[in-house]
């Protein structure tokens, strides 16, 4: 049966590479579609083959950004590890990659494999690639699907979760109450929190999140809202809070070009110095450590690993064109565009700002999730603010714009862009946000001109 197998899997890639090179079908036939439909197990046959098993990352956000920490800290630790960066978070392009990565004989050679999972398949997930260590970000509604209460949806986790064993683990955001009340009922083995704790980073003038409690419906209180519904919260109702986490950031510096914090661990404090800017990536590096801790990765690693990772392409990106700079900040939900405004306005300079919104931006779950109410008080902030693109149409500020129609009804948002910076004189910086099909389009442009 190996025989077989390792033969189908060389029969499955060279398929795969013909329909590459010729474009059958219109498209690729990724490694391993026709030998998983011979072999249903054959996911389970090759993770299997990980020396240190498989790490899965889940959430709204923060899900490609957190396997990338973690494979830099484990490549610091001088570990083989299977990270593929640029595929889509889901069950068939993991065992995609798993057939990728075989060699003739079918084997694997790798310690670890860090793949991220939407989280509308987290069960499959499970079932499928067993992961040894699973961390779960954060769950926002931004995303979810219609009908698919959040909540819900945890507790629909834990059903899954009962089905891990003793051996595996399950990382938490402890600031993140959705998360964390569904293990109410029952903790899976081996939990671990991880979180942040700074009270600088409260909110100015937020609204207080409406999150009912798990165990009893009341709503939570908070003495913290750091971002969107994560926080320091509690319940009056039943007493229920916040766990405290293992792992957590604390004395948090956010700026502009990057941040600083004191990650505290098991294994001692960490003083890192991060070149990913955003509370949302301090979390980010939270979880990753947090894991690296539980795979048993030195602090030194660790620390090298965090400090080693630099931004990439559409994640808050720098591009220079003609002595301007250009910041690019991909956007795809209501949580991203809050922290990426937090991240520009933290820029001591006047700046511009140039939205591209593409015909996503009206598929949140209560309309738009983009509003006049976020962009409130930008003009005041800045030399210049531009809304491009169909996703803004309904926004008051999109006529306000010098050819406002024309910019509404562009079709090709990279030459909103190149417009734009054509107006700036050398040293400006334009901040660019940008929803994600608008941004893909706008770095291909600067692809095909040489660029980036």
């Amino acid at each position: 049966m190996r025989i077989l197998q390792s033969a189908a899997l060389s029969i499955d890639k060279s398929v795969a590479k013909a329909a590459d090179l010729f474009d059958f079908s219109r498209g690729r036939i990724p490694p391993g579609t026709l030998t998983a439909a011979a072999w249903p197990r054959l996911a389970r046959s090759l993770v299997r083959q990980f020396q240190q098993g498989v790490v899965g990352v889940t959430g709204t956000n923060g899900k490609h950004t957190t396997c990338r920490i973690l494979a830099a800290i484990l490549r610091q630790a001088d570990a083989r590890t299977l990270y593929p960066e640029d595929i889509a978070p889901s069950v068939d392009e993991v065992v995609s990659t798993l057939v990728r990565a075989t060699d003739r004989r079918g084997k694997i050679h790798a310690d670890y494999g860090v793949f991220g999972f939407e989280t509308g398949i987290l069960g499959r997930a499970i079932r499928v690639c067993g992961p040894r260590t699973l961390v779960l970000n954060n769950l926002y509604d931004d995303e979810l699907s219609q009908g698919v209460d959040a909540i819900a949806l945890a507790g629909e986790w834990c059903n899954w979760f009962g089905t891990m064993t003793a051996g595996q683990n399950i990382l938490v955001n402890a600031d993140d109450p959705v998360l964390c009340g569904g293990f109410t009922r029952g903790v899976p083995p081996r939990l671990t929190y991880f979180g942040v704790e700074d009270e600088r980073l409260q909110l100015a003038d937020s609204s207080i999140p409406e999150v009912p409690c798990h165990r009893c419906g009341v709503p939570l209180t908070y003495r913290i809202t750091c971002l969107a519904h994560l926080g320091d919260y509690a319940c009056e109702g039943c007493g229920w809070e916040r766990p405290l986490p293992t792992v957590y950031a604390i004395d948090v510096d956010l700026g502009s070009e990057e941040s600083n914090f004191r990650l505290i661990t098991p294994r001692g404090p960490l003083d890192v110095r991060f070149r990913l800017t955003g509370l949302h990536n301090v979390y980010n590096a939270a979880a990753a450590a947090a894991a690296a801790i539980t795979l048993g990765l030195s602090p030194v690693s660790i620390r090298k690993g965090l400090e080693s990772v630099t931004s990439i392409g559409g994640r808050d990106e720098r591009v220079v064109i003609h002595e301007r700079e250009a910041r690019l900040l991909t956007i795809k939900n209501r949580t991203s565009l809050h922290e990426a405004l937090r991240t520009c306005l933290l820029d001591r300079r006047r700046g511009h700002y140039l939205f591209l919104l593409d015909e996503a931006v009206r598929d949140g779950r209560n309309g738009p999730w983009i509003s006049d109410d976020d962009l409130d008080g930008m003009a005041d902030r800045s030399r210049s603010v531009h809304v491009a693109g169909a996703g803004g149409a309904h926004l008051a500020l999109m006529d306000e714009q010098m050819d406002a129609e024309e910019m509404a009804a562009a079709a090709d948002v990279s030459d909103v862009f190149h417009d734009i910076m054509r107006r700036l004189t050398p040293g400006d910086r334009l901040w660019v946000l940008a929803s994600e099909g608008a941004m893909y389009a706008v770095r291909q442009e600067l692809k095909d001109m040489g660029i980036i």
